[in-house]
């Protein structure tokens, strides 16, 4: 077949090329499926199943370790907890209020300390938990047990599907355990 000026023809090899650089293109920018009749992208997010442990800064210096136990169905999950220090996002100032000022942000340890055990098999229902504060020195200063319900959490919405069981436990700043709101 012959070329006719001015017109432009693939070849076999440059077709699957562009098809091949289309399909990534499409892949890195349209990932996931769509929310059903919203047309907004699903992100892949995935959250972790489990319960995670906030320390008020009053409090955090008496705290050198701690372990969960997690009891629901007749089953109980004992977790040693990595203690990390807790943050907070601090707005730094802006250099000028054009329309193409970028502003930041830094984050600063606030003094408490956080933590989440990891639980696959959580329920999205009522769990007993057992904390077991342990001060730097080695000795349990505490080992409060309160009911928690752990809710649903979605990443990308309850339309996108992804929901998992999460439960929050709060030690406030006079060494009160509670279920995070």
């Amino acid at each position: 077949m012959q070329r006719e000026a001015g017109e432009d023809r693939l070849s076999g090899v440059n077709r699957n090329l562009v098809a091949a650089l289309a399909l990534a293109c499409a892949a890195l920018t349209g990932c996931g499926t769509t929310l059903q009749g919203a047309g907004m992208p699903c992100g892949g997010a995935a959250l972790r199943k489990g319960i995670s442990l906030d320390i008020d800064p009053a409090y955090a210096p008496k705290v050198g370790s701690a372990r969960l136990t997690a009891c629901w169905n007749s089953s109980c999950h004992d977790k040693r907890l990595e203690l990390y220090p807790s943050t907070s996002a601090s707005a730094q100032p802006c250099p000028s209020t054009g329309p193409d000022t970028a502003c930041g942000a830094r984050l600063e340890q606030t003094g408490g300390k956080n933590s989440f055990a990891d639980l696959p098999e959580l329920p999205a229902g009522p769990v007993e938990v057992t904390l077991r504060l342990i001060d730097p020195a080695g000795a349990e200063i505490g080992a409060p047990r309160l009911m928690i319900t752990p809710k649903v959490s979605y990443p990308s919405g309850p339309d996108c599907g992804g929901g998992t069981p999460q439960g929050g436990v709060l030690v406030s700043p006079d060494g009160t355990v509670s279920e995070r709101p």
